[in-house]
């Protein structure tokens, strides 16, 4: 059975017009009109009929094009799966908005040519997708202890109060936060919220909850606000904005030694270190 004619057949069916679907195929209507028949001749049933002035599936037209579909989409999809076998899978990689957002540079100069696919997700669900298979790698400084994912420190990342220069001439009593809308859950560090704050420790004051860091960033750029951010992070929004909405650090509350934050690739358990966590892991030591 010729594979175009059965695709000139639902073409058709979806068009319910000869003259359209011999115009979407891009042939005259006699070419189309020859290959339906000869289509009939080898399915052997009569596939369409008059109806007025054009055309209409028989009964056991609707029958071959239902039995039909599925065939065709798997022999429509044969190419396209030909390709992505001969190719290199991509490096599926996750971690917080916040880095998927301003790491993004620096992670596909380290893994671009091997391919990349780029998720997000926050503590707890990141853990659980590469323990279901679901991602490959991750990036965290806020690790969940998961059975299926292992742990391994690559760098220690610095953080910091950010804000625009009004806020230097502020007391860090009359700051206003921007930090996470939802704490993690299940962390076992020191650090209760996203943003690796010590709230057990020190009180802030708190005018904005949002749900992605990126959020907060953009918040702080507006100047409604400061936030504790990631050091590295901040240093490369500021590559990228003018100097005016360039993000300044003010002096912390948090002491020196409690603001690095030690940062986590995550992988399947059992798995063995790969290139690409090599090159991730001297990627992120670079901006430390």
């Amino acid at each position: 059975m010729d594979i175009d004619r059965v695709r000139y057949f639902h073409i058709f069916a979806q068009a319910g017009s000869l003259v359209k679907a011999a115009e979407l195929l891009n042939i005259s209507q006699p070419a189309l009109s020859k290959a339906l028949k000869l289509l009939q001749d080898e399915v052997g049933t009569q596939l369409i009929e008059p109806d007025g002035r054009g055309l209409r599936l028989t009964p056991g037209g609707h029958h071959f094009k239902n039995i039909t579909a599925n065939l065709l989409a798997q022999w429509q999809n044969v190419a396209h799966q030909m390709t992505v076998t001969n190719q290199t899978a991509p490096v599926r990689f996750g971690s917080f908005e916040v880095f998927t957002t301003y790491f993004i540079e620096p992670l596909f100069e380290a893994l671009g040519s091997e391919g990349l696919e780029v998720h997000s997700y926050g503590p707890g669900r990141l853990e659980e997708a590469i323990a279901k298979n679901h991602v490959d790698l991750g990036l965290t400084y806020v690790p969940i202890p998961n059975a299926g994912v292992e742990f391994l420190e690559v760098a220690k990342i610095k953080m910091g109060v950010f804000g625009l220069a009004k806020h230097t001439k502020k007391s860090f009593d009359e700051l206003d936060f921007i930090v996470p809308l939802h704490p993690p859950e299940g962390t076992p560090s020191k650090a209760v919220g996203l943003d690796g704050w010590p709230d057990h420790l020190i009180t802030r004051n708190i005018r904005f909850r949002v749900a992605m860091m990126s959020t907060a960033i953009e918040l702080v750029k507006a100047g409604h606000g400061v936030a504790y951010l990631p050091i590295p992070i901040v240093n490369l929004h500021n590559k990228n904005v003018v100097s005016e909405k360039k993000l300044i650090e003010i002096p912390c509350a948090v002491p020196q030694k409690d603001r690095l934050q030690s940062v986590f690739l995550v992988k399947p358990k059992g798995t063995p270190e790969t290139q690409a966590i090599r090159k991730i892991a001297r990627s992120l030591r670079s901006l430390t």
